[in-house]
């Protein structure tokens, strides 16, 4: 019996083995610990506002650490198909959905990041097939907090897709590329919970896929500068997405035509769409180029601004940080919803970023974001309340990091980082806790909020 059980686990093995002989396996990734104190309860990532001035509950020191930001990642080389190279990646990290708030002991579970196949033809011709990254997510700032700036200035996104890129008028020592994406749409809602797309939508909150095209020009005009440790010449983009999404309001008493039928008051029986988009630009500038790989003395500046409707921090999600427009009737007493719009917002990211010696260098970068046509006939996604919502909604926020880093090796990285976050919120909010208003029970929140941040990270890649 135990030759029997030797004989299985050995044959187990060599069939693997055998299938995947002309396939080459790479492992990389890096191990990160993360440390920060900050001068509210915001979140690991910094995209949450800024909690008003006189919050109570959330102005108080915050000091956390974590390692759930370390990655691994296999990288599969196949065998040539088709007249193309075929090549793979996957990618994983530890980032649970409640991101630092619960016990590291038992909350880190592996997350798929990325999880995609590519074919690349003589030519610069590439088709892609997977979950990979969406085409706003060219320029990462180079800074500790993972995810960084991405509702003010890189609204950006994973995403399952199939994506086909063509290169084409080369000469004169630039290059264009052309790009058309085909993806998962964004949901807006889901939640059984939430006033808008809950159950009666049965999930189905998107008509189309989500489409994205990109055209971009690269040229080594007058050299290089340094982006994350590789020389990158002169680099500008434009990049498109929409998708249609589609909301049913569910009501409190009723939640679908039959309960309308049935004479509930507030049966809602119209679904309505919105069309999320966006649109950005990118330049990546070698200030102080080089034409060798010394990066010492380099500079570069990125400059990315961005416009769009439904824009959240994950690309045009409309989730709970968004607020819409609907122009209501009513009709036998029952309320119906219909006209719906998204809030539309624009934004910049701006970074600049020096290298002393090529183990040193200081990275700072700014962000910025402004919603447009913001009225009091915004209603909030979650309570459908003008009056209980607005006063929640963002209207400008902006962000500031500056992080000096080494690496004395290309194996060890470490950082130190400032950060400062501002927002603007739409108006005063009411609360226990605070200092209360004439003739009121509650205190007034103000409208304007700050965070400050000390942040510490230390990388091992491999």
């Amino acid at each position: 019996m135990k030759k029997i059980l030797i004989f299985a686990v050995v044959l187990s093995l060599l069939v693997p083995a055998a299938a995947f002989a002309a396939t080459e396996f790479t492992l990389g990734g890096y191990i990160k610990l993360d440390g920060w104190w900050d001068s509210t309860q915001n979140g690991a990532y910094m995209n949450g506002p800024a909690p008003r001035w006189n919050d109570p509950n959330n102005h108080h020191g915050n000091f956390r650490m974590t390692a759930m930001g370390s990655r691994f990642n296999f990288t599969i080389k196949g065998p040539d198909v088709l007249g193309a190279k075929l090549t793979g990646f996957l990618e994983m990290d530890f980032e649970d959905s409640a991101n630092d708030t619960l016990s590291a002991s038992n909350i880190y579970v592996p997350r798929l990041r990325h999880a995609m196949f590519r074919l690349n033809w003589p030519g610069d011709t590439e088709l892609i097939f997977g979950q990979y990254w969406s085409m706003f997510c060219d320029y990462y700032a180079e800074v500790i907090e993972d995810g960084p700036f991405m509702a003010l200035g890189t609204p950006t996104a994973r995403l399952p897709q199939i994506r086909f890129t063509q290169g084409f008028l080369d000469g004169g020592g630039g290059h264009w590329t052309l790009a058309g994406l085909v993806g998962s749409a964004n949901p807006i809602g889901g939640s059984s919970s939430d006033p808008y797309n809950a159950s009666t939508n049965a999930g189905e909150d998107a008509e189309t896929p989500q489409l994205q095209a990109q055209v971009k020009y690269q040229a080594d005009l007058w050299g290089k500068a340094a982006f994350y440790g590789h020389p990158q010449a002169f680099t500008a983009s434009v990049t498109a997405g929409w998708e249609r999404a589609v909301s049913r309001f569910t009501g409190t008493a009723g939640t679908a035509l039959a309960n309308l039928q049935g004479g509930a008051t507030n049966g809602i029986f119209a679904n309505t769409y919105v069309n999320p988009w966006l649109l950005m630009g990118s330049l990546f500038i070698p200030v102080i180029p080089t034409h060798t790989d010394n990066l010492a003395g380099t500079m570069h500046l990125i400059v990315q601004p961005w416009v769009g409707a439904d824009v959240d921090a994950f690309g045009f999600t409309g989730d709970s940080t968004n607020v819409f427009k609907y122009n209501n009737n009513t009709f036998g007493g029952n309320h119906m919803q219909f006209n719906e719009e998204a809030l539309e917002r624009w934004g910049i990211l701006g970074e600049l970023q020096y290298y002393f010696t090529n183990q040193w260098y200081l990275n700072t970068a700014y962000g910025f974001s402004k919603v447009l046509g913001f009225s009091d006939g915004w209603e909030d996604y979650y309570t459908n309340s003008a009056t209980a919502g607005i006063g929640s909604q963002v209207t400008a926020q902006q962000e500031v990091d500056a992080t000096l880093w080494w690496r004395p090796i290309a194996a060890l990285k470490f950082g130190v980082q400032y950060s400062f976050v501002h927002s603007q919120y739409a108006a005063d909010a009411t609360g226990a806790g605070v200092f209360p208003v004439p003739g009121t029970a509650q205190g007034s929140f103000s409208k304007q909020g700050d965070e400050h941040r000390v942040e510490f990270a230390g990388y091992f890649y491999f």
